[in-house]
């Protein structure tokens, strides 16, 4: 799959996971593609791979449409049997609390990990915790009603920068 769609084994990889069970671990379209622009403006060898659901791969391809070129969407194309494959190949997973995060800490694939609604301390990395980045922001509304909450308002919080600085201090050494 990689190799067809043009990704050599000395390119750079990183994962965007976009997409999300509930809308409040979602962090927004407009600030991944940002994200996506800065990493492939400066260092050359990055490879943006979009992973998602079938029901995920129109957003994924709106994502990669506004990043640009060099970005492949693997969202609905590969079985769910192949993630675990696919995301050991990545360099790091930015993410929110979704279950290919837990598929990459598994298969030992750093991730930064965009936490908001949820305490990363109950359902983030436990172990390796030198080989990830967690972003973790305050709940805005009070009370927060957690996954039942329809607004992205606490993803607010997470900043392009902060993201782009932790992948770039994991994958410092490589670009």
């Amino acid at each position: 799959f990689m190799a067809k769609e043009g990704v050599k084994n000395d390119d750079i990889l990183v994962g965007f996971q976009v997409g999300a069970s509930t809308v409040s671990r979602i962090w927004f379209a407009d600030r991944f593609v940002e994200l996506g622009k800065r990493l492939m403006a400066i260092y050359p060898k990055v490879k943006i791979i979009i992973t998602g659901s079938p029901d995920e791969r129109d957003y994924c391809e709106r994502i990669a449409e506004g990043i640009g070129e060099g970005v492949v969407v693997s969202a609905g194309r590969l079985p769910l049997r192949q993630a675990p494959a696919l995301v050991k190949r990545f360099n790091v997973l930015v993410t929110g609390d979704t279950g290919i995060m837990h598929t990459a800490i598994a298969v030992g694939t750093s991730i930064v990990a965009l936490y908001a609604v949820a305490d990363w301390k109950r359902t983030g990395p436990y172990y390796d915790l030198e080989r990830h980045r967690v972003i973790q922001k305050w709940k805005t509304c009070d009370p927060c009603v957690s996954k039942k909450c329809e607004y992205q308002k606490c993803m607010e919080n997470i900043s392009v920068d902060e993201v782009f600085d932790a992948v770039t201090e994991i994958v410092g050494g490589v670009m």
